[in-house]
């Protein structure tokens, strides 16, 4: 067989989300930013969970970061996203993830919803749900970081913020997206 002189390989995730429209990559100096969306309380077995955090740490090892830092980037936007579809029933209601790489190139993902509602954390031992919120806080302190909750410039809704690395001071933060 003729050598064509094309290397054939599988389409990743990445590529198929792409083909179909769903990766938004603005374009700029401000570093690297990546978002799509989802549908809030639209999918009662969260099966747009799966490929979504899969992508995340697809995304993060094509970045240049860690197998931890991708493993844990695909932690949280399960737990997050889990958490808007589980609190925003709403199903025309649209969430996004994004990935942004921040100037001193900590991994940031961020969930953004239009519910006004802040997550908070169940202490109840007897509960078996509810950690979801403890688990992403633990994930961003092994790596320097932090989770923050800032509300959307309209104050309709919110955007989850969890830092993987050092977070940038809030006077430095100009470049980074906001909904």
């Amino acid at each position: 067989m003729p050598e064509t002189g094309i290397a054939a390989r599988t389409p990743t995730l990445t590529d198929v989300a792409d083909a179909m429209g769903l990766l938004e990559r603005p374009h700029g100096s401000d570093g690297r930013f990546i978002t799509w969306a989802f549908n809030c309380g639209a999918d009662p077995a969260f099966r747009e969970i799966r490929p979504c955090r899969k992508i995340a740490a697809e995304i993060a090892l094509s970045w240049g970061h860690s197998e931890d830092v991708a493993n844990a980037a695909e932690s949280i936007v399960a737990e997050l996203m889990a958490n808007t579809m589980q609190h925003v029933p709403l199903a025309h209601e649209i969430g996004s993830v994004a990935l942004v790489e921040a100037p001193n190139d900590a991994l940031v993902v961020m969930v953004h919803d239009r519910a006004r509602a802040r997550p908070f954390r169940r202490i109840d031992e007897d509960v078996e749900r509810g950690r979801g919120i403890d688990l992403v806080m633990s994930l961003c302190r092994s790596f320097g970081g932090r989770l923050d909750v800032i509300r959307d410039l309209d104050g309709r809704g919110k955007c989850l913020e969890a830092w993987l690395g050092t977070p940038l001071a809030w006077s430095e933060r100009g470049a980074l997206p906001r909904f």
